[in-house]
């Protein structure tokens, strides 16, 4: 799929937004006066308004439209800041883009402009208003909005990000664009591909700032290579004919993107009650005809999209009460979030790497593409997929909450690692190839309810790796808790040198262990089937197991103290299954190392070097 077949008529309207404000004001300031067929063309996007009336300009008519005639002396900036009027309004305005081969007319009716001055607009409100698309691989499409209203939009900055480029190697601030946006709701009817649509949307603070081109020209280029792309993917030979490298046209096309998501700042805001439906395409094989008019439609919808101080962190992105289903089956996800997470070094480390030739970017350390990931959240997850849906058995998959949350990273790699999985419940499903599955079901065990937990962090003071907890298990079976702590663990773990960020891993050492094995029915559901598949008593395979434990462990571990208190413990959990704690710890104060491990000829020699405590109850 290319970049072309990959846009959406919502993308471009913010882009042009500010262009049609300016359009507004550019041909009707004078006192009290109307303009009609007032029409401006900026090459892919031309801008039709039929009649504008405006109201307590501070400028003669004249005087005004010789500010926007061709070849005035002043940058548009600067006019625009000249510019003052109580009220601008127009009946209708129409803009025409064109991208690729995609056509997209949209119209805004009963506009109202207010407070017009110092090159900033106070209010400004459209009734309704309806959009058309033709051509492109998306096909038609049309769609109406409903009212649309903003405060504090700035002309002048806009008209700065539109036309001008910051000076080289400058990087210049973000100026708020627009202070509130409102828009009652908005449908789109995609045709054969299905529809959507979203209700309430508000947003504030969303700004911009001047980039390395004008906004104008990077949608320019961005349109030529979306086209020349397309194209590309249709003629096959070409394609081939590029071998492994990225073509100029992907080159150009990348760092245009970059380049215009590194000059928005989205600043906060909400949409609510998304809906949609995809129909799924029709193959165009006559052999999957058949097929095709079985496909059921997928009905997708939102309850609420948040960003910004709108969202639960109070920053980031988050998505709540997501649901879908598509004939029989459906799914549901509460919430997915993000705070702390950023693309800024992912950005700068692509800019730069997109401007070297392929030739140069052999060596290029790929932890330094990696984002800040900050916290990511899903919440209240399930998937119900009957019989006629799998072809099988029915699935019923549900996650309670997934959370991964990382620190601040040292070049590219997190400092601190959190993760969370709370009770993923998934079916334990029969199958020929793997036995395991069928001993689980023989005991009872039709579904697993699993929980996991992982909390660690580097110290720099103490050049330590502490475990603080590790936790895996499932409800009604079993549970592991662990903790360590590593040692000798420096900064060169992180180095962006791999070797010597190997021999930094190698150097670590291993100096205590923690680790808690809880019981909760699977122990006795393991003798239960052993006894069940020889066809003896339960208390007999115990006992045996027992055995196994006490005299098995001894053996292999030897006759050491440390030996006969870890087989001990274990024969009683056996014996009577409930909590084993086993607590391990190096007799070195520098801990064990992997030099250490490896002069170990017998097994029975690392209690030459560790200290164990081991306990059942």
């Amino acid at each position: 799929m290319t970049a072309a077949r990959l846009r959406r008529p919502t993308q471009r309207g913010s882009t042009a937004l500010a262009a049609v404000f300016i359009a507004l004001a550019a041909p009707a300031w004078a006192a009290d006066f109307q303009v009609d067929d007032v029409r401006l063309d900026l090459g892919r996007l031309v801008i039709s308004i039929p009649k504008i009336s405006v109201k307590g300009s501070n400028l003669e008519k004249d005087a005004f439209l010789a500010l926007f005639a061709k070849g005035a002396n002043e940058s548009a900036p600067a006019r625009i800041a000249k510019l003052t009027a109580a009220e601008i309004s127009a009946p209708e305005l129409t803009m025409e883009q064109s991208v690729g081969e995609q056509k997209q007319t949209t119209t805004y009716r009963d506009i109202r402009l207010t407070e017009i001055a110092d090159g900033k607009i106070g209010h400004g409100e459209s009734a309704s208003g309806s959009l058309a698309i033709q051509g492109g691989a998306t096909g038609s499409m049309k769609g109406t909005l409903k009212r649309t209203a903003f405060d504090a939009l700035d002309l002048k900055q806009s008209a700065r990000v539109l036309t001008e480029k910051a000076a080289p190697g400058a990087d210049e601030a973000y100026v708020p664009v627009i202070g509130r946006f409102e828009q009652d709701g908005y449908d789109l009817d995609m045709g054969k591909s299905g529809s959507m649509s979203i209700g309430r949307t508000t947003a504030r603070g969303f700004a911009m700032k001047v980039g390395p081109e004008p906004l104008l020209d990077i949608v320019e280029k961005i349109g030529r290579s979306s086209e020349a792309l397309e194209k590309k993917a249709d003629d096959k030979a070409a394609a081939d004919d590029d071998g492994n490298g990225k073509s100029d046209v992907e080159k150009q096309l990348a760092l245009s993107m970059l380049t215009l998501f590194d000059m928005v700042d989205y600043g906060s805001g909400e949409a609510r009650d998304f809906k949609a439906t995809i129909r799924p395409p029709a193959s165009g094989d006559a052999k999957d005809k058949d097929k095709d008019k079985t496909k059921d439609p997928v009905d997708w919808t939102i309850d609420r999209i948040a960003f910004g101080e709108d969202a639960p962190d109070k920053s980031g992105f988050a998505v709540e009460g997501m649901a879908f289903t598509s004939g029989p089956g459906k799914g549901r996800i509460d919430s997915i979030s993000y705070s702390g997470f950023s693309f800024a070094n992912v950005v700068r480390e692509l800019r730069t790497l997109l401007a070297k030739p392929d030739s140069e970017t052999g060596d290029l350390d790929y932890r330094r593409l990696i984002p800040k990931i900050g916290t990511m959240r899903f919440a209240g997850f399930s998937i119900d997929l009957p019989a006629s849906t799998t072809g099988t058995e029915p699935v019923k998959v549900a996650l309670g909450t997934f959370e991964l949350k990382a620190g601040e990273p040292l070049n590219g790699i997190p400092t601190s690692l959190g993760l969370t999985i709370d009770r993923l419940v998934t079916p334990v499903i029969a199958a020929d190839d793997n036995p395991a599955l069928k001993d689980m079901l023989a005991m009872g065990i039709d579904k697993l309810d699993l929980s996991a937990r992982l909390d660690l962090a580097w110290e720099a003071a103490k050049n330590e790796l502490a475990i603080r907890s590790f936790s895996f298990g499932s409800a009604g079976l079993a549970q592991l808790d662990a903790k360590g702590t590593l040692g000798n663990v420096t900064q060169d773990l992180f180095s962006s040198d791999l070797a010597l960020a190997q021999v930094a891993a190698l150097g670590a050492t291993a100096r205590n262990l923690q680790v808690k094995l809880q019981n909760f029915g699977l122990v006795e559901k393991l003798i239960e089937n052993q006894a069940r598949k020889t066809k003896r008593k339960v208390e007999e395979v115990r006992q045996q197991f027992a055995m196994v434990a006490s005299v098995g462990l001894a053996a292999v571990l030897g006759p050491s103290e440390a030996a006969k208190t870890l087989s001990a413990a274990a024969s009683r959990f056996v014996a009577k299954p409930g909590t084993l704690t086993v607590d391990a710890s190096a007799k070195s104060p520098a801990g064990l190392g992997l030099a250490d491990v490896l002069t170990i000829s017998q097994p029975t020699e690392i209690f030459d070097k560790i200290d164990v405590k081991a306990d059942a109850r």
